[in-house]
């Protein structure tokens, strides 16, 4: 039994109110303007069919309407003017009360219990906190009626504060040198608080002025009375080890476990449902004598859950070419059956060459004896052995000959020197590597692409057609009843770099034939304030006998170039499939697209046309935006957690495969549930919304969702499912490593154009 609720509450309005909205010429100057001069005593805002008016809203009894255009709107048809009267009422509640707003949108702002997240009586001043802070925005959703409903939406976050000019942080004995600085920047509306705006790193101290490295458009320097140690977490733990380094590692564990008690279910929900019964007895008004009147938390009081709902079975993985051996859970259909391709696969006898520090070789070496050879001796739960076979007996393979390689430092210069002593091996005796791992730090990724050892050993194997694995030294240093997992998903994506294929996903019944193309990105620059650059990979499943499939070449291309690239690509998929699958002329095809933005009504022409350029006469396609970053949070207060140890973990997390339907278009889907998170301090996990673009032409987002579920359960990356389709997952991945490697120094793109290029190397 579940007891869903949404962190939300609908906004009531009575069918009968009116508004009287003056309309007036648009230009963003205007806009600007207005809005700057008219604060607080009236809404200013885009509108109109075009968007070529400004509607404005008196907000005070005694303001006159700046314009003589003037319409009555009925507030309960105008959804558009209520979200946004409502907002405007909770920025004046909050202003009249003194609460410090943070920004407006959405509309953040301190909670008032807990204050500072910080212990007391550890030495620590005022100005260094972290505070539960509260976001307060709009949405129109839809019922299973079909009505439409706008709610108010509560999330809870956490944020860090260092409210302190450098010049009194300095005098505290707290050196910024080598940290990123800010510049305090006043908002456009004066009730909403100043903000911060990065300035530079700090490379010295010349007099009162700090001088910046990495300061983007704006001055090399900036006064030490005028600059705030960015807010960065790592920062803040630096602030605490500078300012009482005895106890710094309690204090900073104390901190951590005080905020999970407002990020995790119970805490946050209890927070949620606390602030919005505080609201309900505020007297607000939206315009003069028009009250704000909000309902009770969706999914509690009378009113039923008002939303259809359904919880996606796990899909069917295929572990051998005839179909027979066939399982729901990867782990135990691996260890039962053995991987797909156990038969077929080649060679069985590796070769794999291990690059590592000469000070650390001796534990690289116990770490791969339990890598290759399982931990049998560790058992969880009841009875279970979750690495008992290990990489050789799991994967159907013969022992390995493994050689290892040693790098003299940490540097670039002698992880390369190892890299290329074992590649003069290989070629001396006349053999290719079958794997490389590499032992790396974990600060290592933090490292831009030159000065960057993990990129660099990258390159140079890859290069040579050699797919690497990296391990590092946390990792060794799990304990086993951890380390155990950690082992099963490294075996797993060593396995499907070398070419293997651990299992299939079987797809559904259809009458036709179907594609699916994942559009991910990364952001990438060569600093913090320099020119950045969006990346964006591609990658496509189609149909084949009954079972998806990865096409073997995938690409990432800058994101002015990716319109190109996918036509090509989606020109090359279709064009390979159909021949390989005979497809006719009339056949029914169908194309799902999943991208990590909204994509535009001319890209989804463009797709249309293409596609019948290629002369198919019957198919649809959708365009499904998978949106991580939103304000919905969905809880179960049936749902007690998992044990982790001696706590909870997950508590009033919905189930996994939760999917519920907020609209024809949209669908919130938990990909993660108590499960699958992985610490106590973790919180409640996020669903994510899926949304279908409007034209699109495949419109079943019940089979949408579905699929997208199936998808996450199809990682080769990791035995436990993915937080994301591998669709959106792997395009992702192979943006973020591709773009490193563009600034490694004597990586060649063309790389990928070769053999290497159609293997799962990013994983």
């Amino acid at each position: 039994m579940v007891a869903l609720r949404l962190n939300g509450v609908p906004i009531l309005c009575a069918a009968d109110v009116t508004v009287a909205v003056a309309k007036l010429p648009y230009t963003k100057e205007s806009l600007d303007e207005l809005r700057k001069e008219h604060a607080g005593r009236y809404l200013i805002r885009r509108g109109g069919d075009d968007g070529q008016e400004i509607m404005s809203v008196p907000l005070l009894a005694d303001a006159p309407q700046l314009s003589d255009a003037v319409v009555e709107v009925k507030l309960s048809e105008a959804h558009w003017l209520l979200a946004s009267l409502a907002v405007e009422a909770l920025t004046r509640l909050f202003t009249e009360l003194g609460r410090p707003i943070l920004r407006s949108r959405p509309l953040r702002l301190l909670s008032q219990k807990p204050a500072n997240l910080f212990p007391e009586n550890v030495g620590l001043p005022d100005w260094l906190q972290r505070r539960v802070v509260l976001d307060l925005e709009t949405r129109k959703i839809w019922r299973q009626d079909g009505d439409p409903t706008l709610v108010l939406l509560c999330d809870v976050r956490t944020q860090n504060f260092i409210d302190v000019p450098t010049d009194k942080l300095m005098a505290t004995g707290v050196s910024v040198m080598g940290r990123y600085v800010s510049r305090m920047v006043s908002s456009d509306d004066p009730r909403i608080t100043s903000h911060l705006k990065l300035a530079g790193r700090v490379i010295s101290i010349e007099g009162d002025r700090l001088l910046l490295a990495d300061f983007g458009e704006g001055p090399d320097s900036i006064s030490i009375a005028h600059a705030y140690l960015e807010r960065r977490r790592e920062n803040v733990d630096w602030c605490v080890q500078q300012l009482n380094p005895a106890k710094a590692g309690q204090i900073l564990m104390s901190v951590q476990a005080e905020a999970a008690k407002f990020l995790n279910g119970p805490g946050r929900f209890e927070l949620i449902k606390r602030t919005f019964d505080y609201l309900r007895t505020q007297s607000i008004e939206l315009v003069p004598d028009v009250k704000l009147e909000l309902g009770d938390l969706i999914g509690m009081g009378a009113a039923r859950w008002p939303f259809r709902q359904e919880t996606i079975k796990k899909p069917t993985l295929v572990f051998d070419p005839s179909g027979v051996k066939t399982d729901t859970w990867n782990e135990r259909g691996l260890d039962k059956h053995g991987p797909y391709d156990q038969r077929t696969f080649s060679p069985k006898e590796m070769r794999i060459a291990v690059i590592c520090r000469e000070a650390d070789e001796g534990r690289v070496e116990g770490f791969l004896a339990k890598f290759l050879d399982g931990m049998p001796h560790v058992i969880v739960g009841e009875n279970r052995k979750p690495y008992e076979k290990g990489f050789i007996r799991r994967f159907a393979l013969s022992a390995p000959k493994v050689h290892t390689f040693t790098a003299k430092s940490s540097s670039v210069p002698d992880y390369l020197n190892a890299c290329r002593a074992a590649l003069k091996f290989a070629h001396d005796q006349g053999f290719e590597w079958s794997l490389a791992i590499a032992q790396i730090d974990k600060d290592f990724r933090e490292l831009l692409g030159p000065d960057n050892p993990y990129f660099a050993i990258k390159a140079a194997f890859l290069k040579q057609r050699v797919p690497i694995q990296e391990l590092t030294l946390e990792t060794m240093s799990t304990p086993d009843r951890q380390l155990v997992y950690i082992l099963n998903n490294i075996s797993l994506a060593s396995y499907a770099k070398i070419g293997g294929i651990p299992w299939l996903l079987k797809s559904g019944p259809t009458v036709g034939h179907e594609l699916v193309i994942g559009i991910g990105s990364q952001t990438v620059s060569s600093s913090r304030l320099g020119e950045k650059q969006r990346v964006v990979g591609i990658t496509t499943v189609f149909t084949h006998d009954g079972r998806y499939l990865l096409d073997d070449r995938t690409r990432a291309v800058p994101y002015g170039e990716y319109e190109a690239a996918l036509s090509e690509t989606l020109t090359r998929a279709i064009e390979r499939v159909r021949t390989e699958d005979n497809w006719r002329s009339t056949d029914a095809v169908r194309l799902v697209f999943h991208v990590f933005q909204q994509i535009k009504d001319y890209e989804a022409d463009a797709v249309g046309k293409l596609v019948e350029n290629l002369g198919f006469s019957d198919v649809k396609y959708a365009f499904v935006h998978v949106v991580d970053s939103h304000p919905y949070t969905l809880f179960d207060e049936h749902m007690p957690g998992v044990k982790f140890g001696y706590e909870m973990k997950g508590a009033y997390a919905p189930e996994r495969g939760l999917c519920i339907s907020l609209g024809r278009d949209e669908r919130l889907l938990s990909f993660t549930g108590s499960r699958e998170v992985k610490q106590t301090h973790h919180g409640l996990p996020r669903p994510t919304l899926l949304r279908l673009h409007r034209n699109s032409t495949f419109r079943d987002m019940t089979y949408i969702a579905r699929q997208a579920f199936d998808f996450a359960n199809h990682s080769w990356r990791m035995l436990t499912p993915a937080p994301l389709p591998i669709t959106i997952h792997y395009a992702e991945l192979i943006a973020r490593l591709l773009a490193g490697l563009k600034d490694t120094p004597g990586w060649d793109e063309d790389t990928m154009l070769g053999p290497v290029g159609r293997t799962r190397w990013f994983l």
